[in-house]
């Protein structure tokens, strides 16, 4: 006759970590704090910036070898990855973003991760979620990372793969379907707002005058606004104030801002439904409302404010004592 008994277990702990690009350098805050606390994670999950950050924490780098890494970013740096293209499918082309991810993962398989690790992609083409829990590191990450209009997809067999923040932004679910008992997530996305000044968009309003309002085929219009950036890509880059830069020189908005924003709100809305639906069983919500998407010479701000919400939620939320007293699982045993 079976009876009911509690067994003590350790938690199983996941850490989700969502979407957000330079916003996303907050994680490593978050991840430097958890050590100060002796708190490691079991399983990671991520999106975007997350994934990113996720993998290299699963590959075995430790929050300061990240940090180290990250501030090796200059906006030098910064323009050499997001060069502008014009790949059709994307304003930058993912093959020297393929070669960065490539220089920084220490291992090239989910099987050789030292923490079980998961992230999210978005298949554009039906607009499912995809969930990478094996096969190539850099794919994975890469397809995660795949800002729609922006970066282009990831294409992998019959799959176009962009960033699962459409889909997922902070992946508390995956998190529980690889384990996690325990779901501590980091939510970059909570402030959608956007502090700097607005300018003028010449050449947005040259687009609008080329091609779809005067009705003309999505072919005709995308060949049309390639012939008509060409023109003026020189000048745009030597004044970094449209497209040629990513660096938002001046403070001042360009057109991969409005993307890139547009991108966040919506961003923002579905990761408040989602936590609402799949709740972790801690939130930590930095306000990162001054560090625009693209802001990747930013990591030490960035740092500073995921560390800082850490130890301010660590504290209110009683964090380390809530996980030593975490409540015994029921079990049955036969006899």
């Amino acid at each position: 006759m079976g009876f009911p008994v509690y067994r003590k277990r350790k938690p199983v702990i996941g850490i989700a970590l969502g979407s957000g690009a330079a916003k996303g350098y907050a994680h490593i805050g978050v991840l430097k704090v958890l050590e100060d606390l002796k708190i490691k994670p079991d399983i990671i999950t991520g999106t975007s910036m997350g994934a990113l950050v996720g993998a290299l924490y699963a590959s075995g780098y430790l929050s300061k070898d990240i940090e180290e890494l990250a501030n090796k970013i200059d906006k030098k740096e910064v323009k050499k990855l997001f060069k502008i293209t014009f790949d059709g499918a994307g304003l930058v082309n993912g093959e020297l973003l393929n070669k960065y991810i490539d220089s920084l993962l220490p291992v090239e398989t989910f099987d050789k991760l030292k923490i079980t690790f998961g992230c999210v992609a978005c298949n554009i083409i039906d607009g499912r979620e995809f969930n990478f829990t094996k096969g190539f590191l850099r794919d994975a990450v890469r397809a995660s990372i795949s800002i729609p209009g922006i970066i282009t997809p990831k294409i992998l067999k019959n799959y176009a793969l962009v960033d699962g923040g459409l889909v997922n932004p902070v992946p508390v679910s995956l998190c529980r379907k690889l384990g996690a008992n325990i779901v501590i997530a980091v939510n970059v996305l909570h402030t959608p707002v956007l502090k700097c000044k607005c300018t003028d968009f010449p050449v947005v309003e040259k687009v609008a005058e080329y091609g779809l309002q005067k009705g003309e085929k999505i072919t005709n219009f995308n060949e049309k606004i390639k012939s008509m950036i060409k023109q003026e890509l020189e000048v745009i880059e030597n004044k970094a104030k449209i497209i040629g830069s990513l660096l938002n020189l001046n403070d001042k908005l360009n057109i991969i801002d409005v993307i890139s924003q547009t991108f966040m709100i919506a961003e923002s809305n579905l990761a408040n439904f989602r936590l609402s639906v799949d709740k972790p069983d801690f939130l930590i919500q930095p306000d990162m409302s001054s560090i625009k998407h693209f802001d990747f010479y930013k990591s030490n701000e960035a740092i500073l404010l995921g560390e800082k919400e850490m130890w301010k939620y660590a504290a209110e939320s009683k964090l380390v004592d809530r996980l030593k007293n975490y409540e015994p699982t029921k079990r049955f045993i036969q006899r």
